[in-house]
């Protein structure tokens, strides 16, 4: 390793001579190439806001455009899939290829999101709710919520890359998570 890589003394952060590029960067631009591959600019964006019972979609460009809107009242999450097949048809209508699907992971309804996704083969992401309430705040400086907005800001956030892909949990897993120590 000596001549590729030298260690810093003020902290142990190993950079490389011949790029300078350490080992955080190098995780770092290998997230970002994992999400540029869920999010390509050749996808449209929806951005789901998941509720007990009335769902929000918005499909979005990447430059946070609203193609089309959608509020499904007493729907669960698990019922999304003609919804999925609505906003695919819009995105394909607008030019797009396909589409990836995000929302903030709350509750159980994620999962039945993440579920239906891969029925469908959409690429699909989640924003973390802190991060949608930052964004929110300092898009107008206050602490509104619509079901409405939100989904268009999940999109918007989807569109930076301020998101992550989601570990799939299978059945045997989530059990045993649940269970106690």
């Amino acid at each position: 390793m000596s001549g590729l890589v030298s260690q810093c003394k003020s902290r142990r952060t190993f950079v490389s001579k011949r790029t300078g590029v350490t080992r955080g960067d190098k995780r770092r631009n290998d997230r970002l190439a994992e999400l540029r591959r869920l999010v390509p600019r050749e996808n449209a964006v929806v951005g789901v806001d998941l509720a007990e019972g009335r769902q929000a979609l918005a499909v979005t460009g990447h430059d946070s455009q609203v193609l089309a809107r959608r509020t499904v009242s007493d729907a669960p999450a698990h019922e999304l899939g003609e919804q999925l097949d609505w906003a695919l048809a819009q995105a394909k209508n607008n030019g797009f290829v396909s589409v990836t699907v995000s929302c903030e992971p709350t509750g159980s309804r994620w999962m039945q999101l993440q579920r239906l996704c891969g029925e469908r083969r959409l690429a699909f992401v989640c924003v973390q709710p802190l991060v949608t309430h930052i964004a929110r705040e300092q898009e107008d400086y206050t602490r509104n919520k619509s079901d409405e907005r939100d989904a268009v800001l999940i999109a918007r956030l989807t569109a930076e890359l301020r998101c992550y892909r989601p570990e799939r949990l299978e059945e045997e897993w989530a059990t045993l998570r649940h269970m106690p120590l």
